[in-house]
């Protein structure tokens, strides 16, 4: 059986080039500077959202203990690809990240008990705070956590029919300078009860502004749309 897929990938693939080209432009706005945005980081960031895609389409939930196997998976994608090749070469860094994933107290643990706790808010507030979640201190991955945050975050919209975050020319300011800040903050303690929902609700309030209908296939035609029940979850759509 083939699943249908919900996102435009093509249309991604041209945000993400736009920010590549304008990175200079951009880096200069940053609070921190940050690495360019190279052709391989792009291209496993497109790996990345065609796996979530593949995951909403099949009715996977990420957070299901079942599946957590696959929170790590995005991770290795954002990182290496799908190349076996590349993936051979990354294999002890991997490995670390997995002893890290699986057996830190602050790693997927935390996470799901974060995600159980906030489970009746708002997807807006759950992107946002799993997104905040991954990326402060420590981080659940020893690298890529903006990225694999954002796809994350994104599964949790997808889910509810709604569009990926995805990094573009006029947004990429407003991700990655909060970003600097939630980085460098405990997961708890004082600092992170009084700042951490500050940040949390700006990055809701990103996720809602940045909501754009083109990337997602969906709201384009019923064509290869995932179908939706009454309250605008997406249901599993194998054809």
């Amino acid at each position: 059986m083939n699943a249908c897929h919900l996102l435009d990938l093509a249309t991604i693939e041209r945000s993400l080039r736009d920010v590549q080209e304008n990175f200079g432009r951009l880096n200069a706005r940053l609070d921190e500077r940050r690495d360019p945005l190279v052709d391989a980081v792009r291209n496993n960031m497109l790996e990345g959202y065609a796996l979530i895609d593949r995951c909403v389409s099949e009715g996977v939930d990420l957070f299901d203990l079942q599946q957590i196997d696959r929170l790590m998976e995005i991770n290795t994608t954002v990182l290496c690809g799908t190349s076996p090749q590349r993936r051979q070469e990354y294999a002890d860094h991997v490995a670390a990240t997995e002893t890290r994933f699986f057996h830190n107290e602050d790693g997927v643990r935390d996470l799901l008990e974060w995600y159980a706790m906030h489970r009746k808010d708002s997807v807006w507030k759950r992107a946002a705070g799993v997104f905040v979640r991954i990326l402060s201190k420590p981080q659940l991955f020893i690298e890529g956590n903006h990225r694999s945050a954002s796809l994350i975050a994104s599964f949790l919209l997808m889910r509810e029919g709604l569009p990926p975050f995805v990094l573009t020319v006029d947004n990429a300011v407003a991700f990655f300078n909060p970003a600097s800040v939630v980085r460098r903050l405990p997961k708890k303690g004082i600092r992170a009860l009084f700042q951490l929902p500050k940040i949390r609700k700006r990055y809701a309030e990103l996720m809602i502004a940045e909501s754009r209908t083109e990337f997602l296939l969906a709201w384009r035609n019923g064509a290869g749309a995932g179908r939706h029940n009454r309250g605008g979850r997406v249901q599993g759509c194998r054809s």
